[in-house]
């Protein structure tokens, strides 16, 4: 009982843990930017609310460059490497892709 206790304390730590990595690795994409960069992206994300049809051609461009800088894949990539190992993140991105895990136990049955 103490070691299952023990078990599920250090489980919901580990978010904790995964939030300040994924933080870390977030800071230092964005501190590719110089500062001046940083606050036109900012501003541009705020103009567009999630939408680029909001923007103009050029601005939509300009964030395209900012965006690059930052090297948004990758960054996407490292964030993904961080959060996969947590099964419910796991089973998330599996389901999206639609490729849903199968439980050891039906992979099992369905050997035998």
């Amino acid at each position: 009982m103490r070691i299952a206790r023990r078990s599920r304390w250090l489980a919901q730590r580990l978010w904790l843990v995964a939030a300040a990595e994924t933080a870390l690795i977030t800071r230092h994409h964005w501190r590719r930017l110089e500062p001046e960069e940083r606050s036109r992206l900012i501003e541009l994300a705020r103009k567009s609310k999630g939408r680029p049809s909001r923007l103009s051609r050029s601005e939509r461009r300009e964030a395209a460059e900012l965006l690059e800088k930052i090297d948004y894949a990758e960054l996407g990539g490292n964030v993904a490497a961080t959060l996969l190992p947590f099964r419910p993140v796991a089973r998330l991105v599996e389901f999206a892709l639609g490729r849903p895990m199968r439980s050891h136990r039906n992979a099992n049955a369905a050997e035998t």
